[in-house]
């Protein structure tokens, strides 16, 4: 966002107004600075994108001035409900998408919501917070991203934060082969945290992601009034969440399956301690029952006189004690742990 645009937006010229890009001919995609807004607004030609503020109370009375949005997208675009929803009205698509939040530059895992109104060649999205994907769709305009549509400018936001989360997705799948790694070489540690960070992310994503896949049934799209380019648009992007949430699916999935693979091992380890316990106790008794008769302080103790008496009642300790132990592998039981 240029220089201009922020000296605009801080004088109350476009109050809430994060940034406004012009999509022209032969490719290119330029910022629009506030007090050309009118001008590309009334240009008949290429696409304007307005990228606004929810924080901003004024936001709302400036973007109805600037633009003749329906009803229903100014609803939207006031920000007061957050649920998943699409929707058209007098030829504009309008509705509230999900993105991943942005903090200091670095991409987090926490879900945002996007507003957004948006026709053939005006595209205006809100939010409340930095988002992930539109950062990255406005970084690619210097690297030659230009959509013909406004259309095909919000495909590329849905595009952008189908490829973060993907990028999380991988993260996780490493994590989760490094556990499996380690199941299945007998290196078990105390993976629990980790698995449950796993399932925490496919859990978060999955519930939004699979309502952006009911929004954009190609069923619900019946009667509206889209150009061909706007179908094939919504088309496109229904089968790209439809394939995003299978993965994540997947991924919580496996994590689960690793969770109660992880508890069915640590419980057989501490079974064998308890059995390496158990058998250790066992294996005591004899030589401790020899002990505390020969603690009794009464008179008829056998060896309580001479000097070989210690050395008689130590043999007789480990005596009993194997012939404890012979009895045990008798009996069949299984001294192994």
């Amino acid at each position: 966002m240029s220089l201009a645009l922020l000296n605009e937006s801080e004088s109350g010229h476009a109050p809430g107004l994060v940034g406004a890009w012009r999509g022209e001919g032969g490719g290119r995609v330029r910022p629009i600075a506030p007090q050309d807004l009118d001008t590309a607004l009334a240009d008949g030609s290429g696409w304007v994108w307005l990228h606004v503020d929810l924080v901003d109370q004024r936001m709302h009375g400036w973007l109805t001035g600037r633009c003749a949005l329906p009803i229903a997208a100014r609803a939207v675009l006031d920000g007061h409900d957050e649920s998943l929803v699409l929707g058209h009205e007098a030829g504009t698509t309008h509705g509230v998408v999900v993105d991943l939040e942005q903090d200091m530059g670095r991409v987090t895992t926490v879900v945002g919501r996007l507003h957004f109104a948006l026709t053939d060649r005006l595209l205006v999205t809100a939010r409340r917070h930095p988002l992930a994907a539109v950062d990255r769709v406005r970084r690619s305009f210097s690297e030659g991203f230009a959509p013909a549509t406004a259309y095909e400018l919000f495909e590329g936001i849905v595009a952008a934060f189908c490829k973060n989360t993907n990028l999380r997705l991988k993260e996780a799948s490493g994590l989760l082969d490094t556990i499996e790694d380690r199941i299945v070489t007998e290196r078990l540690s105390d993976e629990r945290r980790s698995l449950k960070e796993v399932r925490r992310l496919a859990v978060s994503l999955h519930r939004p992601v699979a309502g952006m896949v009911a929004l954009f049934d190609e069923e619900d799209r019946e009667g509206w009034m889209l150009s061909e380019t706007a179908h094939a648009v919504l088309r496109r992007l229904s089968l790209r969440l439809e394939r995003l949430d299978r993965e994540i699916v997947t991924v919580n999935d496996r994590a689960r399956l690793l969770q109660e693979e992880m508890a069915a091992e640590l419980a057989d380890e501490s079974n064998r301690s308890l059995r390496a316990m158990a058998i250790m106790s066992a294996l005591l008794l004899p030589g401790t029952l020899v002990v505390g008769v020969f603690g009794m302080n009464t008179a008829g103790l056998p060896f309580s006189h001479g000097d070989s008496g210690f050395g008689w009642a130590v043999a007789l300790g480990i005596a009993a004690t194997g012939l404890f132990y012979w009895l045990l592998r008798r009996a069949g039981i299984s001294l192994r742990f």
